[in-house]
């Protein structure tokens, strides 16, 4: 296994910091044997996995196949003999999903030869099923036949692809032909398509969506590591893990169903539910909201960051990352991020006197800005806020042990740069809205 392919092996399994992000993205963007390895491997990690979970083959059958490709990695084979290899294997399994990228890499031009036994699939058109309507931060592009874009910009028309924001600040909205839009925020990867029936891969991050009223019998399908939601037309959130799923739902009404034991359950509006493993899938009410908040990192971890877990001399905590950005490469930041997650509690809104207090490690003094992300209680988008912006961002003196103390009053906060083209559509202020993220 080369260097790249094992950046890519690792990147499909969460593995990557943000410098080897950063190489990933620049060896796609100029090497195509790296760019053709990437959408391949994708596609097997999200398309085939899939099959196998739902097709009727034995684990025996899946064995197999995982000890083809295990040996066949192993012994340095190249990656076009072991699709069509993975290919063969799948004619069966796969002939009810849309698996048209898949196809499309190996029979590119004549579409799926029936005397094969593939299932016939219409090949993914470069007619635009949908516009880029907002978007901020580091995202990357990657279209169906594996170009590479970085610099995605608002009114863009796209026939379908994978968005992934690679920072805390990266946010992304996208509207459908019919009007149905969707947004992914955070570190996050979206895939999408539309041919007559929307479908949506949701590998991890948090998502919502408001969808117009679908056509009978063609519901939005949205697929994440460990269920698939059916949406008619409905506002809701997701929030995808690997091995859990939470939706809120604000109107209408989504279908869950669990991949690992097929359970379905409806979801009405003003309830959620969590898919875990083999836990309770019955609907929650979701509750009150509330108007105090504190992050709880001895449970979990953030969502952007390295997580430390707690020791004997101190408590649990969210170590920033760098990141260089690429319109300007002579900076280095230092970002995490948290989400301010309704799973596991009510909806947090902000007041007119909300205050952050913000306390943590520095090496040395330096300035610590501080933003967030808030929602309608519709779940709808409201805006970034930052609130260090409107007067001069003092420099934070850490302690002899390296500690410091930052206070920001809500009533300090302004829209942040990033989303100031879109001013009209989004809050003035954050108060009185739901606090997502920070």
């Amino acid at each position: 296994m080369n260097d790249w392919e094992e950046l890519i092996d690792r990147h499909l399994r969460g593995e990557l910091d943000e410098s080897e992000k950063e190489r990933l993205a620049e060896l796609i963007d100029t090497n195509a044997a790296a760019r053709q390895e990437f959408v391949e491997q994708v596609q097997w990690d999200t398309e085939f996995a899939e099959a196998l979970r739902e097709s009727s083959h034995s684990p025996r059958d899946a064995d197999i196949l995982a000890a083809e490709r295990a040996k066949t990695d192993g012994q340095g084979a190249s990656k076009p003999t072991f699709l069509r290899l993975m290919l063969a294997a799948a004619a069966v399994v796969i002939v009810a999903l849309s698996a048209g990228l898949i196809y499309q890499l190996a029979y590119p031009e004549g579409g799926i030869p029936e005397t094969n036994n593939f299932a016939t699939q219409r090949r993914v058109s470069d007619v635009s099923v949908a516009r880029i309507t907002g978007l901020s931060g580091s995202l990357i592009w990657t279209g169906n036949c594996g170009q590479i874009v970085r610099d995605v910009k608002v009114g863009t028309e796209l026939a379908g692809g994978t968005i992934e924001g690679m920072a805390p600040d990266s946010w992304f909205e996208l509207q459908f032909n019919d009007g149905s839009t969707v947004m992914i925020s955070g570190t996050s990867m979206l895939t999408f398509a539309d041919l007559g029936q929307k479908e949506l891969r949701l590998k991890e991050g948090i998502f919502s969506a408001n969808v117009v009223p679908q056509p009978k019998g063609k519901p939005m399908l949205i697929h994440t590591p460990s269920t698939l939601l059916e949406v008619l037309g409905t506002q809701f959130d997701v929030e995808a893990r690997l091995a859990s799923t939470m939706l809120n739902v604000t109107e209408g009404k989504v279908r869950v169903r669990r991949l690992s034991d097929g359970r379905e359950v409806d979801v009405p509006a003003k309830h959620r539910v969590i898919a875990e493993g083999d836990g309770d899938l019955t609907p929650q009410r979701v509750p009150e909201s509330v108007n105090h908040w504190k992050s709880q990192l001895h449970l979990r971890p953030g969502c952007y960051g390295k997580w430390l877990s707690a020791t004997e001399q101190r408590a649990a905590a969210q170590k920033a990352i760098p990141l260089v950005p690429r319109e300007n490469s002579s900076t280095t930041l230092y970002l995490l991020g948290i989400a301010v997650s309704r799973s596991n509690g009510p909806p947090v809104v902000l007041r007119s006197d909300s205050q952050f207090v913000v306390r943590g490690r520095l090496n040395k003094p330096a300035k610590v800005h501080f933003g967030i992300a808030v929602s309608c209680v519709s779940g709808e988008f409201a805006g970034k806020f930052r609130g260090d912006l409107d007067r001069q961002q003092p420099i934070s003196e850490p302690d002899e042990d390296g500690q410091f103390e930052v206070v920001y009053r809500i009533g300090d906060f302004t829209l942040d740069p990033c989303v100031r083209d879109r001013k009209e559509e989004l809050a003035v202020r954050p108060a009185d809205l739901v606090l997502n993220g920070v």
